[in-house]
């Protein structure tokens, strides 16, 4: 039994990541830098910008936040890195993304969406597995607080009505069902990660995706959530780092989380005032380190300290926010808390 339990200690925990776009971007350029199997789950439901025009005109599935996974993970030369996240600036090309036009050109070769992941990953030499919660047709609809029902996880950035009226909840607008290899990854996490991200576009799609909530009550894995390090107006107006919890375990069929990750550091002034004036008052997430709540808390600074700069050509840089978690600082926050919860 010893020698059980010393292997098993021994070796690398499997760390599960469950979201979509920048956030999980952030997420998994600190993570690989650890030694853990990692396995990034990624929704399905963008269908924005040049994902979206991809997705309507080649009948493809939506590749743009697969792409930034891979390109978080990948550890390939600087050059083919740089190539798979290089957005075109002119032309009818404008606003594409070279690896999005990549991932779909794949996708029509091998027939099949996750057979192009698992090529692009080999090509990026990815430190760890992208992969699709579902290889169905995934669309989001997105109920307001007046009720209205608008169609398509776009919608929740560029219709101006989610900003002055407000979001009430987000379904499918069909039944899609989760992927063999995202519920095997789930089922055998050691940790497993929501967030951080944008809460009503990346993360609770995937938690709506048939089998996952089911297979995330049933898991053994420690649940961590991160909450955002801000909010969105008409999304998650005051939001706390609590709240963020609270509206994910909605989803989870009565399982509780083990960890909340929120952040206690404060932006420059000028990033404040830039900030609220985007969106408003309760812009910056509370972390309440004195409120009783029956899981970990993982408090600390996990800000990025330099102003992250728009892309040339990114027809979604309006939306993209410019204060983020740091990278490293969020994975160190992660790790210690695993490491310490294994031993």
């Amino acid at each position: 039994m010893q020698n059980t339990v010393g292997k098993r200690s021994n070796r690398r925990p499997r760390v599960v990541t469950i979201g979509g776009g920048t956030g999980s971007f952030v997420l998994l350029s600190g993570l690989k830098e650890y030694p853990v199997h990692i396995s990034a789950i990624v929704s399905m439901a963008d269908d924005g910008g040049s994902t979206g025009i991809l997705r309507d005109e080649l009948g493809v599935l939506p590749p743009g936040d697969v792409r930034q996974c891979l390109a978080a993970l990948a550890r390939s030369t600087h050059e083919v890195r740089e190539l798979f996240s290089y957005r075109f600036v002119e032309g009818e090309l404008r606003g594409h993304n070279a690896g999005n036009l990549f991932l779909s050109a794949l996708e029509k070769i091998t027939g099949s969406f996750p057979k192009a992941v698992a090529v692009a990953g080999k090509i990026l030499n990815a430190y760890g597995r992208v992969i699709p919660v579902t290889e169905g047709n995934m669309r989001l609809m997105v109920e307001l607080n007046n009720g209205v029902v608008l169609e398509g996880e776009s919608k929740l950035d560029d219709d101006p009505q989610v900003r002055t009226v407000g979001v009430r909840t987000v379904s499918l607008m069909h039944p899609v069902q989760a992927s063999a290899a995202a519920l095997e990854a789930i089922r055998s996490a050691d940790t497993i990660v929501l967030g951080p991200g944008d809460l009503y576009g990346s993360i609770i799609p995937n938690l709506l995706v048939a089998g996952i909530a089911e297979t995330l009550r049933d898991t053994h894995a420690r649940l961590v959530v991160v909450a955002n390090v801000t909010n969105k107006k008409g999304l998650t107006d005051g939001f706390s780092a609590d709240d963020y919890a609270r509206a994910l375990e909605a989803y989870l069929l009565g399982r509780r989380i083990d960890a909340l990750v929120c952040n206690t550091g404060v932006p420059r002034m000028n990033l404040q005032k830039r900030y609220e004036e985007q969106e408003g008052a309760g812009a910056f997430v509370h972390c309440d380190k004195t409120a009783n709540a029956p899981y970990t808390r993982i408090s600390g600074d996990f800000l990025h300290t330099e102003e992250t700069e728009s892309v040339d050509g990114d027809a979604l840089a309006h939306m993209r926010s410019f204060i983020r978690h740091d990278s490293m600082k969020l994975a160190d926050g992660i790790m210690k808390y695993t490491t310490h919860a294994n031993t």
